[in-house]
């Protein structure tokens, strides 16, 4: 794999432990279990670390819990929300009746390149047995490849029906869509938010968002920093609307370009224009809807347009979500709720 500057990050990696796959009892599953500070490492790395030790249990261990991540993001992002979405745009299109052109691009493909990726780190497993580290990064590096090329394409695929959508039924249009995706699948997702530890919400905030293969290397790094009351996870960019905004610093495309964006101030876009619709998701079911329904805003946000800034993004995730700052509540044009 590419190298990955660690110094950014804060890290050394001396320091860095790679026995981290471990059972969880509230996610009743495995999940990467690191320090804080290193879980914006990518999981490949992680299992090159391993192998580099002479780990060869932990190495494969990792390289099954990278394909975890992407089968994750697979379930959510390109089986439920997409079938979703686009079932919420042939209604407003009227395009139902061409059910058959759209089985390809609905689910199809993407199905196809999750098996692709998947091959790959069979491969690597088989490599590994063979204690051919190189064939082992190598096929490790193929997978990335697929399901971060897989992910950046879902995300143009999604901009373009949320703008589709906009031209047809206005502002209104693209948070209707986005709203029963967030009914059916993103509640049910975070309805343990607020049981869950501060280390716990960081592991699930890092996990899924490690496999959207952002950072300056488009492997999945970013920095993860404990500020006391809370953790700060900053993105160089975000693999997701980062990549849409700034382009693919792995391939040289550049941004995405789309009229579908934010035109007015909206509480979803935080007070912001000119953001493409595909953003606003991150708004609308971690802090916009999540405060109307519970008074909680879960992971508050910063989103940086700055084109001269790296940084694309931040989550702020509370160890204690009581102790949110007010200006997460204002940002997003709500009311800070009553301190006791």
């Amino acid at each position: 794999m590419k190298e990955i500057d660690l110094k950014a990050l804060g890290l050394v990696e001396g320091d860095i432990v790679h026995d981290v796959v471990k059972f969880s009892t509230s996610f009743k599953r495995k999940i990467r279990q690191d320090p804080p500070h290193q879980l914006g490492i990518p999981t490949q790395y992680l299992a090159m670390l391993a192998l580099k030790r002479g780990d060869y249990e932990r190495a494969d261990e990792l390289a099954r819990y990278m394909r975890q991540e992407s089968d994750f993001i697979f379930d959510s992002m390109m089986t439920l929300w997409l079938k979703q979405l686009m079932d919420h745009a042939k209604k407003v299109l009227g395009m139902e009746k061409y059910e058959n052109i759209f089985r390809v691009p609905e689910f199809h493909v993407w199905a196809s390149f999750q098996r692709v990726g998947n091959d790959f780190i069979d491969e690597a497993l088989a490599a590994l047995d063979q204690k051919n580290g190189e064939q082992f990064d190598t096929c490790l590096s193929h997978a990335r490849r697929v399901y971060k090329t897989m992910g950046d394409e879902v995300v143009k695929f999604v901009q373009d029906i949320l703008t589709e959508v906009l031209l047809i039924e206005g502002p209104d249009g693209p948070v209707s869509a986005l709203k029963g995706p967030y009914d059916t699948i993103w509640r049910e997702r975070y309805k343990t938010w607020e049981i869950l530890t501060g280390e716990e919400r960081l592991q699930l905030s890092c996990e899924g968002m490690r496999a959207h293969f952002g950072g300056p290397t488009r492997q999945g790094e970013f920095k993860v920093v404990d500020e006391g009351k809370r953790f700060r996870m900053t993105f160089a960019g975000c693999g997701t609307g980062g990549v849409l905004r700034r382009g693919d610093i792995e391939t040289g495309e550049g941004p995405y370009l789309s009229v579908g964006t934010v035109k007015t101030p909206q509480a979803y876009s935080w007070g912001k224009t000119e953001m493409p619709w595909y953003c606003t998701h991150c708004n609308l079911y971690l802090e916009h809807w999540p405060v109307e329904e519970t008074g909680v805003n879960r992971r508050p946000v910063i989103f940086i347009d700055d084109p001269k800034s790296t940084v694309t993004t931040e989550w702020l995730v509370y160890k204690d979500l009581a102790e949110t700052e007010d200006e997460d509540y204002t940002r997003i044009w709500a009311t800070p709720p009553t301190r006791k």
